[in-house]
């Protein structure tokens, strides 16, 4: 029962197969991942046992290619944070905004949680349009100007912010807000759990409400769990 007692984040680095089994059972391994496998179970009304078995048979199976950033630099790493994880990120808040307004205008009156889940994504839109602004304008490129500093054994740069964990704690704290704002929005829709008769617009909705907390998921494990220990550790003193 060893993997019962690791944290979701260290099992989601450790086992990269474990992130689809994870996503399979609403588990949130990014913002909500600092807490053990079986206390996360309990807390969602889990079977442990089922999970457990899950992720066995994914390490099992044949791996699928999986992008090794552990080991890859902060440079290669905050790229493709930039063009796979905030690029679809902008593209799809623009899509749920639109959706949800239309599904709440139509559906609103027999289902009042929708007017809830509209207010939930304008409000991952507001932490998030500004959150990516600042990290690409900021954060990121400090981030790799640290990452060149060290290879090249020359002095860590300059900061305005003073040490690198500072903003870094500001964004993990963003991060959180919008984990919790995802959180609630899957428990207001049951699991994206359909109504009966739902329209096709309904169907768009919570396709895309479910694929956006996938992307997200893993937008912000890359962060949290990958380039962000890996920038303060470059920033520690030698």
């Amino acid at each position: 029962m060893q993997t019962a007692v690791k944290q979701v984040r260290d099992l989601a680095i450790e086992q990269p197969s474990s992130v689809r089994v994870f996503e399979s059972f609403g588990i949130d391994y990014c913002c909500g991942g600092r807490k053990p496998l079986e206390q996360v179970c309990n807390e969602q009304q889990i079977s442990l046992t089922q999970v457990l078995d899950m992720l066995a048979k994914a390490e099992q199976a044949a791996p699928e290619p999986v992008e090794p950033w552990t080991t890859r630099s902060c440079s290669d790493l905050v790229e493709h944070i930039v063009h796979q994880c905030h690029a679809p990120t902008r593209t799809e808040l623009a899509r749920l905004d639109a959706l949800s307004y239309k599904v709440r205008n139509r559906h609103g009156a027999n289902h009042p949680e929708l007017s809830q889940v509209e207010a939930l994504v304008q409000q991952v839109a507001d932490e998030m349009m500004p959150h990516m602004d600042k990290e690409e304008k900021v954060l990121f490129p400090y981030i790799v100007s640290l990452e060149r500093a060290h290879q090249a054994g020359a002095p860590r740069p300059y900061a305005f912010f003073g040490s690198v964990a500072h903003p870094i704690a500001t964004m993990m704290a963003e991060h959180d807000i919008v984990g919790g704002a995802l959180a609630s929005i899957r428990q207001l829709t049951h699991n994206f759990e359909l109504p009966e008769g739902a329209c096709p617009t309904y169907h768009a909705l919570y396709t895309t409400l479910a694929d956006f907390e996938r992307l997200t998921h893993r937008h912000v494990h890359l962060e949290n769990n990958v380039l962000f220990p890996r920038a303060i550790a470059l920033a520690e003193p030698e």
